[in-house]
């Protein structure tokens, strides 16, 4: 029990350093960032809207841990669910700290770096063109639909608050107040994630993760369900999967591409944000999709 407890520890440590991040350059994103400006920034068309949400992460890096209060602002702010969900799935791996983590992980080898971001790429990119046909009111649960006031002094809009807002200071002040609230809506379910991760952990006997080594769909499918079950942080999760050096290299792309786009912690802040139909796709067809890339990937090379 002792061992559970630091382990549900360690991941809530880790991670909620960048959820509060996310949180505050969501608040940054809501006092600064108007949605005509947002409007003007991102493209017109829907495969452009996704290749922008796919070198988001390069311009506004985060991990997996903090994205989902940026992805939620972003749609408030008027972007189309096309960027938004792009970039919430592609920022936490397509990004310069997580490029620069996997590289140094694997001591140089450049084919584990850019097979990441491939996976993670074309599952991003396809999530996105497949959401970015509905409107974001259809995505997100009725209580998330509505950004909260952006006064941030108080809980009134600026026109009712009576407070001035022509100085930098309150507006500090307002954006250090909206993170925090966004944090703390948001901690709950990284707690809840934090822990159930821990007991998989924990009480997962390690004969299991043997079996799995002497198949490649086996190999590949339990690297998939450990990367959802220990939701370690994309910054981090290279060096977990650098670890599995005996199985193949097609499932330790499908650890590093499926842990960033959806684990136990995902899919509790998930739920926070999005209808019950939306977090079904967002966490089914990743699963799959890289599933199937995986597979394709080590049909490859194979005849290599």
């Amino acid at each position: 029990m002792d061992l559970f407890f630091r382990i549900t520890l360690a991941i809530f440590l880790e991670a909620a350093p960048f959820l509060l991040l996310g949180s505050f350059l969501g608040a940054v994103l809501e006092f600064f960032v108007s949605p005509e400006r947002m409007e003007r920034l991102l493209p017109k068309n829907r495969a452009a809207e996704v290749l922008a949400g796919l070198l988001g992460g390069m311009v506004l890096p985060t991990c997996e841990c903090g994205v989902v209060p940026i992805a939620k602002r972003l749609l408030h702010k008027g972007a189309t669910p096309a960027f938004a969900v792009t970039y919430m799935l592609a920022a936490p791996v397509i990004n310069p700290v997580v490029i620069a983590s996997t590289y140094v992980a694997f001591q140089g080898n450049w084919t584990m770096v850019w097979g990441r971001c491939l996976l993670v790429a074309l599952t991003a990119g396809c999530m996105g063109l497949f959401l970015g046909r509905h409107p974001a009111i259809a995505l997100l649960l009725p209580e998330a639909r509505n950004p909260e006031p952006a006064c941030g002094c108080c809980h009134h809009h600026h026109e009712s608050c009576g407070h001035e807002h022509e100085t930098e200071r309150p507006r500090l002040v307002g954006v250090l107040l909206h993170a925090g609230d966004e944090f703390l809506g948001m901690v709950k379910f990284l707690l809840l994630g934090s822990l159930a991760a821990a007991a998989f952990k924990t009480w997962l006997p390690p004969h299991v993760v043997t079996w799995f080594m002497e198949n490649v769909w086996l190999s590949v499918l339990g690297m998939m369900l450990l990367a959802v079950l220990l939701s370690v942080c994309s910054e981090a999760d290279a060096f977990v999967a650098a670890g599995f050096s005996q199985f193949p290299m097609a499932a330790q792309l499908s650890f590093l591409a499926l842990g960033p786009m959806f684990d136990l912690k995902l899919l509790a802040m998930f739920t926070s944000v999005f209808r019950r139909p939306v977090v079904l796709g967002l966490s089914l067809l990743p699963f799959i999709m890289v599933f199937c890339l995986s597979l394709v990937w080590a049909l490859v090379e194979s005849w290599l």
